[in-house]
This record gives C-alpha cells, sequence and structure tokens, in this order.
C-alpha cells in the first residue's frame, strides 16, 4: 500500500491534483479577462451599447469560448458586484477592526475613494447604477451590495451608541441614508481626478463624521 493510500483510506489523495490546479488557475484568469474587457467595454458603448461581440473583441475570444462563462451581459455585472462586495468587505473589515469610530468610518470611506480613483472605475459605477434604474437583475445586485455596507456600518455605529461613543444629531437609519448617498455622489463623482487633493476630501469626511456623529468629548477634537 502507498503512503497516499494510507493517508486517504478512500485511495484518494488529498493533495490537489497538477491537472485540476491548472484547469482551476486558467478558469480564474480566463474569468478576470473577460470582466476586464467587459468593463472596457461598459465604460466606452453604456451597458446597453455593448454587445457580448464587442467584449467578445475585446477579450480576444471567440463567442462561444466567452458564453462558456458567461451566458449574457447581466452574468458578467452580476460577477462584478460580487468582486465589488468581496473587495467592500475587506475594507469593512478594517473599519470594525477599530476601536475609534471616527478613524474606522472615515479610513474605510477614504479607502474607497482611493481605490476607484487608481483603478478609474467611477465610469463603470456610473453605468451600472444607470443600469439598475431599468433592468431588474442588475438593480438585485447593487442592492445587495448597498446592503451589505449599510448594515456593517449600522451595527458599528450602533455598538458605539449602545457605548455612549456617539450621539448623532438624528437617528441612525436617517443619517445612514444621508451619508451613503454623500458617499455615493463623491465616489461617482471621482473628485481627485478633478483635481481634489485627497487630504483635502479626508478632512472634510472627518468633520462631517463628527459633526454628525458628535463623538464624545467632540468639542475637543481637531477637524482640519
Amino acid at each position: 500500500m502507498s503512503v497516499a493510500e494510507l493517508d486517504d483510506p478512500a485511495g484518494e489523495s488529498t493533495t490537489p491534483r497538477p491537472a485540476v490546479t491548472r484547469r482551476a488557475q486558467r478558469r480564474e484568469q480566463q474569468t478576470a479577462r473577460i470582466l476586464d474587457a467587459a468593463k472596457k467595454c461598459f465604460v466606452r458603448s453604456g451597458f446597453q451599447g455593448a454587445s457580448m461581440q464587442e467584449i467578445c473583441n475585446e477579450a480576444g475570444m471567440s463567442p462561444g469560448a466567452l458564453y462558456r462563462y458567461f451566458p449574457s451581459k447581466e452574468s458578467i455585472i452580476e460577477a462584478i458586484s460580487e468582486a465589488q462586495q468581496q473587495q467592500d468587505a475587506e475594507m469593512l473589515s478594517a473599519m470594525l477592526d477599530n476601536p475609534s469610530v471616527i478613524d474606522g468610518f472615515v479610513e474605510a470611506s477614504m479607502a474607497h475613494i482611493r481605490k476607484v480613483h487608481e483603478h478609474g472605475t467611477a465610469a463603470l459605477f456610473t453605468e451600472v447604477r444607470a443600469e439598475a434604474m431599468r433592468n431588474e437583475m442588475v438593480r438585485t445586485g447593487c442592492e445587495r451590495s448597498m446592503h451589505q455596507v449599510r448594515d456593517a456600518l449600522r451595527n458599528y455605529f450602533q455598538k458605539a451608541l449602545d457605548r455612549g461613543d456617539i450621539r448623532p444629531r438624528v437617528d441612525l437609519d436617517t443619517l445612514l441614508t444621508v451619508m451613503m448617498a454623500l458617499g455615493e455622489g463623491l465616489i461617482l463623482n471621482d473628485l481627485p481626478s478633478q483635481g481634489v487633493p485627497m487630504e483635502k476630501i479626508e478632512t472634510l469626511m472627518r468633520s462631517a463624521a463628527i459633526s454628525n456623529l458628535r463623538p464624545r468629548g467632540y468639542e475637543e477634537q481637531k477637524i482640519g
């Protein structure tokens, strides 16, 4: 009996087979290739204007090859939204680990603004948000992502409120609705591309957070 059989009585090695690993890596690479091509097409032609053939041409793939990965533009948008949700989760995780509600919120917000600017995805987000107004499948994906962020922020602020660390000027639901609308506007407008320095955006974000959340001892805090 071989060592592998001793380790796995069923006769199946727990070590990933090279061929399986290579196939998984190739699929991941091809998926990323398609998504990158689709993003360029959506920004250039709009979601409605971009065709699957245009995406194929941009990715350098045949229609048959592309359809093995994504059967429709909606499925591509869904994959883009899922990737964004994962990125949001990572940024929110860093926020939740920060004991300062102001620092945590501002740092998470700036990380999102900075990422959108550096990757040049503001135009893509604008297209997705516009399509969400007329396409139920796309709207569902957007709402799922927004709810994830909203729920994390609400829990974060509620815990700070329960500890007595903040005294919001309005109820949390109203506060979150307004703050998320403002945050989305900052992201979609990509202010750094218009010449607004990141440090000034952060100063104003911190000022708004302090003013609306009113953290304990906020009178003594320096806003800028």
